[in-house]
């Protein structure tokens, strides 16, 4: 067998699935890279709540990013009761046991919501909520590997 007869046997992949693994990859680099970008703030209110995230100097711990994640995914599915129920419940304290790791989540799971819905609207609505929810898991499978949270 070539190294092209692989390349040929592949499935192609549907242009939508494609753009979503782009943007995928890239809000997976600003995560991993923290803090990521901010073009600008629109809230100084908002800058100030999350100075203490923004002034880390360590990456957050893998439960920040997992939590983050999921909440993301199912604000995407507006699973809002979902959320609540768990953001009060014992593992959610238990996965973000300090103030900073706490914070970060809801910063990260901020990021994650906004830069979604920024794309959603950049691309005039050729993604919806579903699409949204998938992104999410790839970003998941991008930085978890393996790893993922489910509420």
């Amino acid at each position: 067998m070539s190294r092209w007869d692989r390349i040929l046997e592949q499935k192609p992949q549907a242009l939508k699935d494609y753009v979503l693994d782009r943007v995928a990859e890239q809000l997976a680099k600003d995560l991993r890279d923290f803090p990521p970008p901010i073009e600008e703030w629109l809230d100084e209110a908002v800058k100030a709540r999350y100075a203490q995230v923004m002034a880390r100097t360590a990456r957050p711990e893998l439960d920040t990013y997992r939590v983050a994640c999921e909440l993301a995914r199912e604000e995407m599915l507006r699973e809002y009761e979902l959320i609540d129920r768990f953001c009060r419940s014992p593992e959610f304290r238990k996965l973000l046991p300090d103030a900073l790791e706490e914070q970060t989540a809801h910063f990260m799971t901020r990021y994650l919501v906004d830069s979604a819905l920024a794309f959603q609207e950049h691309a005039q609505g050729k993604f919806n909520r579903g699409d949204l929810a998938k992104l999410m898991e790839r970003i998941e499978d991008r930085l978890l590997r393996g790893y993922r949270l489910r509420i």
